[in-house]
């Protein structure tokens, strides 16, 4: 090879390692605050704390329950109230024959 052939190549091995570094840069940060925590055992802990802490029942949810509880007590008033016209508007018993 030549001088400026062998030149050339260093150059253009140079300028692939360059545009490899910049291309993967996103990247080698990504894993490296994955591998550092990025956040502290203290704040994930008080967020558990507070996730344990809320309650289950939240927003639709809490909707949802509400009306289940309505509609059990309509149905249990209309079992009533059916249960009190049953006695009340039989027909008297007839002759035994």
């Amino acid at each position: 090879m030549t001088e400026l052939g062998e030149f050339a190549l260093y150059i253009a091995s140079g300028a692939f390692g360059i545009v490899l570094l910049l291309v993967l840069k996103p990247f080698v940060v990504a894993l490296a605050g994955r591998i550092g925590g990025g956040r502290g055992a203290g704040e994930l802990e008080d967020r558990l704390t507070a996730l344990e802490s809320r309650s289950p029942v939240t927003g639709e949810t809490d909707a949802v329950y509400h009306r289940l509880v309505e509609l059990e007590e309509r149905l249990e008033f209309t079992e009533r109230i059916l249960a009190q016209s049953k006695t009340e508007g039989l027909l008297p018993r007839g002759e035994d024959r």
